[in-house]
């Protein structure tokens, strides 16, 4: 589906607010309440809206919470069993192919720096990882959502 001119406008209030009333979409688009919901459901049901979710104020979560960034490198036969025991860790927020002397690339939370080092050798455990690098994030300035 190739969303049109009202659906972006549509998209586009629904990233800044997911929580916005279908009838406040409409009045802000010039829709009427039924078409919008319709659009919506078709954006749904087509995968282009694939969820609504919370958006957590960093400075509020406990402040030994980590972050970090770890890169792997992966032997290519062990490539899908290695993405679904990283799917298993809850503490990996996301898993993605990457170019350059790594193959993966995790987006992690932990707890605690014990915490974190603890993940970041399981994942090196996994078999057909042969190398980790792990970069603890120290400040985030921006963050913006496609």
């Amino acid at each position: 589906m190739t969303p049109d001119a009202k659906d972006k406008q549509i998209l586009a209030l629904l990233q800044l607010n997911a929580r916005l009333s279908t009838a406040d979409i409409a009045r802000q688009v010039h829709l009427a309440r039924s078409t919008v919901q319709e659009r919506i459901k078709r954006m749904e049901q087509a995968g282009l809206i694939q969820g609504y979710a919370v958006k957590l104020n960093a400075d509020l979560l406990p402040k030994n919470a980590i972050q970090s960034r770890v890169a792997l490198s992966v032997k290519a036969s062990h490539f899908n069993n290695v993405i679904r025991a990283l799917e298993l860790m809850p503490e990996v927020l996301s898993c993605e192919t990457v170019s350059g002397q790594f193959d993966l690339m995790l987006k992690a939370q932990t707890a605690s720096p014990d915490k974190h080092d603890q993940l970041v050798e399981r994942i090196g455990e996994l078999n057909g990882v042969e190398r980790t690098e792990s970069s603890i994030i120290l400040r985030e300035f921006f963050k913006r959502s496609i």
